[in-house]
């Protein structure tokens, strides 16, 4: 059975990660025959393909992916959140390989990718479509999260995200669009958390076609505990301090919740002097000064990682990881902590219940409460056996739930079902 996935990316970013996952799960699997389709490719993967690879298609491609995000910036509101205007896409229905595969399971499409125009050509092709969703943006007018928004169950107008907003604003011409094409469309959904999968049915744009839940899977014999000493050693981080693991954090992007965080931190500093002289934070990537002067401890910056090795290191330091994301699906991150045996701290939204089971392998807070992030990172910190139970217990239910040749065997059931 000969699979076609289209995405951005095979590596840049979080849901091109997922895609890329999916597709090496499903690599392994004998009944499938797998292809990886991308817009820029970033591994060394000879698997993977770019759509058209000829010099004047690159230099129309940055062209196009310039044009995406210049009007990204002049129409939105960058600091509520990513809406992607699908003008700007390719014809990728010339591909040999696009024209010969069984099934087209399309990804994370955005960033001058697929257009709307582009998925009106890939429907002529008469073949099934699977999209497996990210985030939010298939049912919204636009927005990859809504914030609460709940336009997206009728019709999107009036949008939040927008500067220009009006009845019959952009969210609604892509509304609209959208409707007239996924209409049309042999058109099957796959959502990796049961919180974006029951969204997509409460949706005016998806709630009629087919929906399934199958959940991004991860080389958990990679992403695996390794010793604490030696982890910390290789990175320069102190062998006895508490170390509390974070993603880089972007104060412009409130969706990330890094601002809570931050008040968390401060709340242990000001009430816990015992704690708060072993704790410091560990931070992906590198934060800005602005950022830095707000946090009451030491914080470490790695920088950015650039191979698995040194990244499974970097959960291995940690003695908590926190995820304060006001809403996400099914963050990579938490299921990269959990599978090298780290507890999690995280707020009760979205997809993360699928993952966190609170007070068995992590605790999960009460959203945008700053005070049950530190009382569940103070918990974790001074009980030690608490947080060995955790660290068991992490492990085990990625290697329950997230085996790739468990999501790939879903995949396959799906796929024959619908040819």
């Amino acid at each position: 059975m000969k699979i076609i996935h289209l995405s951005t990316s095979d590596l840049n970013g979080g849901a091109a990660i997922a895609a890329y996952r999916v597709y090496k799960a499903q690599f392994k699997n004998s009944n499938l025959d797998p292809q990886f389709l991308v817009q820029r490719k970033k591994s060394n993967d000879d698997k993977v393909a770019v759509a058209e690879s000829s010099s004047f298609y690159k230099l129309f491609s940055t062209f196009r992916i310039w044009l995406d995000e210049l009007t990204i910036r002049i129409f939105s509101e960058n600091s509520k959140g990513r809406f992607t205007f699908p003008f700007f896409g390719q014809d990728i229905t010339q591909n040999v390989a696009l024209k010969e595969c069984d099934i087209v399971n399309l990804h994370w499409i955005n960033g001058a990718y697929l257009s709307l125009n582009s998925l009106e050509q890939l429907k002529q092709l008469d073949k099934p479509i699977v999209w497996t969703q990210h985030d939010m943006w298939a049912f919204t007018g636009g927005c990859h999260y809504t914030a609460g928004c709940e336009k997206f169950v009728e019709h999107c107008s009036n949008c939040p995200k927008l500067i220009f907003k009006s009845e019959n604003d952009f969210s609604s011409k892509i509304f609209n669009r959208k409707k007239a094409i996924f209409d049309q469309m042999n058109l099957t959904i796959v959502s990796s958390s049961n919180w974006l999968a029951e969204e997509a049915m409460r949706s005016e744009l998806l709630r009629t076609k087919k929906s399934y839940v199958i959940p991004t899977p991860i080389d958990f014999d990679t992403y695996r505990s390794i010793n604490t000493v030696k982890a910390r050693t290789d990175l320069q981080l102190p062998l006895y301090k508490k170390l509390v693991l974070a993603g880089a954090m972007n104060l412009k992007d409130e969706r990330k919740g890094f601002l809570y965080l931050i008040q968390a931190l401060q709340i242990i500093h000001d009430s816990n002097i015992k704690l708060c002289s072993d704790i410091e934070l560990v931070v992906f990537g590198k934060l800005d000064e602005s950022v830095l002067n707000k946090i009451p401890f030491k914080v470490h910056q790695l920088g950015k990682l650039n191979n698995e090795e040194d990244i499974v290191k970097a959960y291995n330091t940690a003695d908590i990881y926190l995820a304060p994301s006001l809403e996400d699906n099914l963050p990579n991150t938490i299921m990269e902590a959990m599978s090298c045996g780290i507890p999690v701290v995280a707020f009760n939204v979205g997809g993360i219940p699928d993952m966190v089971d609170d007070g068995e392998n992590g605790i999960l807070v009460e959203l945008k409460s700053s005070l049950g992030l530190a009382k569940a990172i103070e918990k974790l910190l001074c009980d030690e056996n608490l947080s060995k139970k955790f660290s068991i217990a992490a492990r085990q239910k990625i290697l329950n739930n997230f085996d790739q040749k468990i999501v790939a065997a879903k995949y396959y059931e799906l796929y024959k079902s619908i040819l």
